[in-house]
């Protein structure tokens, strides 16, 4: 396994300043993080199990993850899409999902349509909610879902997603995840805009 891979990839997570990852050849021993203290380290834990699970397929022991948090100079910007609601409908061979997000204090909506399989049942999620925040930054086609993963460990069940960002053909791709509490949906719909806001945020877009 490529273990300077998965370093490199740790070093991208929102909150992190320098990472060190310690592996012999089949796994990996520690993990040791500095971080800002713009989040909390159990967020930060949660996006490095999900990112080394659905890029690598690794599920790494979070007992493994030491975080030493430092204050910084940097200030959380206070412009970020918020979450406002979902509804999923099938009919037939059909599946119709709305998402509707707040920015600024506006409501944005957007409803998409899908042939009703189990894998499209996951992505429309995602994919209608990628369409509003376009919607919302007035440009189109730069979002693109790679795909949507759920987990589960003995405390809690949650959803990553991946998204593919291309701008100026330069193409990324950025992790959410949140954790599953009543409905699905809603996690999905989450996770993709916690991959998003943190582009959003820093007017990367």
């Amino acid at each position: 396994m490529e273990f300077s891979a998965i370093q490199e990839m740790i070093s991208k997570i929102d909150g992190v300043i320098n990472v060190k990852v310690i592996a012999n050849e089949t796994d990996i021993e520690e993990i040791h993080i500095l971080a800002n203290n713009l989040r909390a380290p159990k967020q930060i834990v949660r996006d490095i199990e999900s990112s080394i699970l659905a890029s690598f397929n690794y599920r790494i022991d979070r007992k493994t993850i030491s975080i030493a948090q430092i204050e910084t100079d940097e200030h959380e910007e206070i412009k970020r899409i918020k979450f406002g609601g979902i509804s999923v409908n099938t009919s037939e061979n059909t599946i119709h999902c709305t998402v509707n997000l707040y920015y600024n204090d506006e409501e944005h909506s957007v409803t998409q349509m899908g042939i009703k399989t189990s894998s499209k049942r996951r992505k429309i999620v995602a994919e209608t909610t990628i369409k509003v925040v376009e919607q919302i930054l007035g440009q189109d086609a730069i979002f693109d879902i790679v795909d949507v993963i759920e987990s589960n460990t003995k405390e809690v069940s949650y959803v990553s997603v991946l998204v593919s960002m291309l701008v100026s053909n330069n193409e990324e791709v950025m992790v959410g995840s949140a954790v599953i509490k009543n409905d699905i949906n809603e996690a999905i719909s989450k996770a993709t805009l916690d991959a998003i806001n943190r582009r959003v945020q820093k007017n990367n877009l």
